[in-house]
């Protein structure tokens, strides 16, 4: 059995192309290994990340409705932004009302999903 304070085993000294292999098929994504010096940027940028920069959404138009509970507004949340796909920053709970943007010509759709979740 290896020693695990031996040199070899330490992040920094191991070779960039043993670190690739062992994060292959790793979450999340997005984040670029820490025990190497020559990885490349980020796959998001940490300003798309905290909401600074998104696309605009196309004469937006606002639905909303009305849950019994904060959970049910949030699980409704998940579903439409998996299923329509949602823009994040065009989304929010206000206490039980859950508000989203949408593009106009898109609106009859989404609205159908939403009432029905």
């Amino acid at each position: 059995m290896p020693n695990p304070t031996s040199p070899k085993e330490r992040p920094e000294n191991t070779s960039d192309s043993n670190v690739e292999k062992g994060v292959m098929d790793s979450f999340p994504a997005s984040d670029a290994p820490a025990g190497t010096a020559t990885q490349g940027a980020r796959a998001v940028p940490p300003q798309d990340m905290m909401g600074g920069s998104h696309a605009h959404t196309p004469h937006p138009v606002t639905l909303s409705r009305h849950f019994p509970d904060a959970e049910s507004a949030k699980l409704a949340l998940e579903n439409l932004v998996r299923a329509v796909p949602l823009d994040r920053n065009c989304t929010e709970i206000e206490g039980l009302e859950l508000r989203l943007k949408v593009p106009r010509d898109d609106a009859g759709r989404v609205e159908d999903m939403l009432l029905a979740v």
